[in-house]
């Protein structure tokens, strides 16, 4: 059997072998005890209704009178960042002068979990007892995030609705009136009762639905920029925080960005759903259990520490062998970190943090990085299997996001696995390199393209580290072991292969990054910094931005202001046509940009303002000639390579708006980085005949163009789907490039929509972007080591 076919076999097996995974055993605590609708109008009694404590966001001091809004959330431990960001995305557009209650309704008792498709399909449908049969709330799956006040949608009219929801079967986000559906909605049916029926029970009576309206609840490409106040990431495969990457082949969501910038700035601003101040509700009882669990030996921490040449150590925690006399020890039982009075030492050990409830974590990691000022070491065993630290990569990824805050610590895991075997993890960069010694050696391999050239030097200034830049063909002679680099940036398939052949002759030494589609394994780059129009399927050492990374070159002001002069004589607004060419599979030929010069022509026109045309080297003569010529507006003009200044760079500065042709995601996204409105004018799609041949496998195969409904909700993701990316992740297989995913993620509109709106994708929204490429590309350095 062929290299080949061996492959496909293993890939085929691992999709045969893809299960659901169980229902989570670690939950939030809940008390059992009955609650106060357990027994009225026919429910169940020997079903006791869990009583859950809300997460509660307080009003203002001195706020008016008004009913809590209160929000019931489905949610599972594999979901946690989700969950976190749902929290911040509501703490950022809530009233604070009303009081938040949310309901976190994970791991319920009592429930038929066979044929969810997620770990708390039914819970919804347990609201009006959760919440004791009276006033309204507001329900939500976890994978949405609020774009405006909840409170609005709390406090509109409802009639003599029971609930709203988009319709009586799409129960993702409702409005309910608990007294009114509790005549058909009860917990009792909700453990034992399939979705559909309790849907259509709900829908029998008449006038009992209502209406939501669509800008509360836009699944996935529904979202409208401005208009909706709530974005739902209903394609499984197509969430951008990749929950159960075991289940699904995971791809680049369009609209990743509004959720990834969310969690970069929760993770800036520390945020937590549990805090110190306000703990989960099972904290203390958590505590009181690891106060019991069996003293640990600290002699390996302490050991470390001395190495390390740390001469103050706080062991937090269960451990047996301090010397309480030892004045360079101190001792903190784990409860001890919920204080804000803790004296700072150079070095934390933490024992059990395992045994406290999950949910507070994140905090306590936190704690332990600001009071140790130098070194953090943990000791660790895995907790339940779905959760944040159910497995090794877990906690180390806890870990790691905390540290992103502290940039001065290093930090050892110790973890214990499930077969009793202790792995050993050590960041020790800021250490390495502290008074900027030992910084990182970067090469920079430049191609062909001068667009990828530009994108590699941008990110190698912005990482701040000594950087050379290197010609493939001048690599060809050297071989000493000593000289080589410590990371290597490239960018697509050519100097990809160089990349790959370095860390071969380093021995493992050099790391990669990668920009764009290395048509190669991903697997064998340490960072894979790619874009939407690539169609690459996310694995863990995959970064999706929804633009390239492009820096900002402004031009200096006197500059400017000779352009100004130029563009004086024309009415304004002034527009910027951009002007790109052929880019398979797109052509721009002189019929097509005929066509552009008379749509923007007649936009310019309809504004009363003018047009300033820039071509670029992909425009061909003949397209050229044909643009100016339907043109019917005033108009400046330059062709690229021809005698005078390039205006490019001017024109990114100060055009009021923009047209640029669709196949070059370099101009879009310079055009979109300054905040004005831009338009974007598709090119024709030309295949040749493999191509022609290979697309219409990909669509019969269902592997594109994918989509539900009347609306165009991504369907879900199936098995042939996953052993597809499998082979596009080898790199067998090449999907076609498809710009019009960047457009989506960019939210701009084609002519005449486009001029009359800026972007949907803000400026900061894509310096947010760029931060997070950075922030992924320093890990690479900054990664801990496993230590044996």
């Amino acid at each position: 059997m062929t290299f080949f076919a061996l492959k496909i076999n293993a890939a085929v097996r691992k999709l045969l072998t893809f299960h659901q995974q169980s229902p989570a055993s670690r939950t939030q605590p809940v008390d059992s005890r009955p609650g106060s609708a357990a027994a009225r109008d026919g429910a169940d009694e020997s079903l006791a209704v869990p009583s859950i404590v809300p997460v509660v966001l307080e009003a203002r001091p001195g706020a008016p009178e008004a009913p809590a809004v209160r929000i019931f959330l489905g949610t599972q431990p594999a979901q946690h960042r989700a969950e976190r960001i749902f929290f911040y995305s509501l703490e950022r557009v809530r009233n604070p002068l009303r009081r938040y209650e949310v309901y976190r309704m994970t791991g319920l008792p009592g429930f038929d979990r066979q044929g969810w498709r997620t770990g708390f399909t039914n819970y919804r449908f347990a609201i009006p007892d959760l919440a004791g049969r009276q006033g309204r709330a507001i329900y939500n799956d976890v994978d949405q995030i609020f774009t405006a006040d909840p409170a609005e949608l709390f406090d509109q009219p409802m009639g003599e609705h029971g609930y709203l929801a988009l319709l009586p079967e799409d129960t993702a986000v409702m409005l309910i009136d608990c007294e009114r559906m509790a005549r058909c909605w009860t917990f009792a049916k909700a453990c034992r009762e399939p979705k559909k029926a309790l849907c259509a029970e709900a829908a029998a009576e008449p006038g009992r639905w209502g209406a939501l309206d669509p800008c509360w609840h836009a699944r996935d490409f529904e979202f409208r920029p401005g208009e909706t106040k709530l974005l739902h990431y209903t394609a499984l495969h197509l969430q951008p925080w990749r929950p159960t990457p075991e289940q699904y082949s995971y791809q680049i969501h369009p609209l990743a960005e509004h959720f990834l910038s969310l969690e970069q700035a929760a993770e800036q601003e520390g945020y937590e759903i549990y805090t110190a101040a306000h703990p989960s509700p099972g904290f203390a009882t958590g505590c009181e259990q690891a106060a019991r669990m069996p003293a640990e030996s600290s002699a390996n921490f302490r050991r470390q520490a001395q190495a390390a040449g740390v001469a103050q150590l706080a062991l937090v925690g269960a451990w047996g062998d301090a010397d309480a006399g030892d004045p360079s020890q101190v001792r903190w039982p784990l409860e001890a970190l919920g204080r804000d009075d803790l004296p700072a030492q150079e070095a934390i050990a933490a024992n059990g943090l395992e045994r406290l409830p999950v949910e507070d974590l994140p905090w306590l990691v936190d704690r332990l990085f600001r009071l140790g000022r130098q070194w953090v070491f943990v000791r660790a065993e895995l907790g339940a299997e779905e959760s944040m630290i159910g497995s090794l990569d877990g906690w180390r990824t806890l870990l790691r996001r905390v540290a992103q805050r502290y940039p001065d610590r290093c930090w050892q895991l110790d973890c214990q696995d499930r077969q009793g075997r202790t792995h050993r993890f050590r960041a020790d960069f800021a250490q390495r390199t502290r008074g900027g010694q030992d910084l990182p050696r970067v090469w920079v391999l430049q191609g062909g393209r001068a667009g990828d050239n530009a994108q590699l030097t941008d990110i190698a200034e912005a990482l701040g580290w000594p950087y050379e830049i290197k010609r493939p063909e001048s690599l060809a002679s050297a071989g000493a072991t000593d000289a080589w680099p410590d990371l290597v940036l490239s960018a697509g398939r050519h100097t990809a292969v160089v990349a790959r052949r370095i860390r071969r002759q380093s021995q493992g030494h050099a790391r990669l990054v990668v920009l764009g589609r290395p048509r190669a394994p991903l697997a064998d780059f340490d960072r894979v910094v790619t874009t939407p129009q690539y169609g690459l399927p996310l694995r863990q050492n995959v970064v999706d931005l929804p633009a390239p990374f492009i820096g900002e070159h402004p031009l200096d002001e006197a500059t400017l202001e000779a352009w100004r002069q130029r563009f004086a004589h024309l009415p304004r607004p002034w527009i910027a046509l951009l002007v790109g060419g052929d880019s398979i599979p797109y052509r721009l030929d002189a019929q097509t940009a005929a066509a552009l010069g008379r749509e923007a022509g007649a936009a310019a026109r309809a504004r009363g303002g003018s047009l300033l045309v820039s071509s670029s080297p992909r425009t061909s003569a003949g397209a050229t000639d044909a643009l100016l010529a339907a043109i019917d507006a005033p108009l400046w003009s330059y062709r690229f390579g021809s005698q005078g200044d390039n205006p490019y760079r001017a024109l990114l500065a100060l055009a009021d708006a923009f047209v640029v042709t669709g196949e070059s995601v370099s101009m879009l996204t310079e055009a979109c980085m300054s905040g004005r409105p831009v338009a974007v004018f598709p090119l024709p799609v030309q295949r040749h005949r493999k191509a022609r041949l290979h697309h219409e496998l990909e669509r019969r195969l269902g592997v594109i163009e994918r989509v539900a409904g009347s609306r165009g909700v991504p369907r879900q993701q199936n098995r042939l789907g996953r052993l597809y990316d499998e082979l596009v992740a080898a790199g067998w297989i090449k999907r076609e490039r498809c710009v019009e995913q960047v457009h989506q993620a960019l939210g701009v509109a084609p002519l005449p929509e486009g001029l009359d709106h800026p972007p949907g994708l803000s400026p900061a929204l894509l310096a947010a972007s760029r931060e997070r490429a950075l922030q992924a590309i320093r890990e690479v350095m900054q990664a801990e080591r496993p230590i044996s």
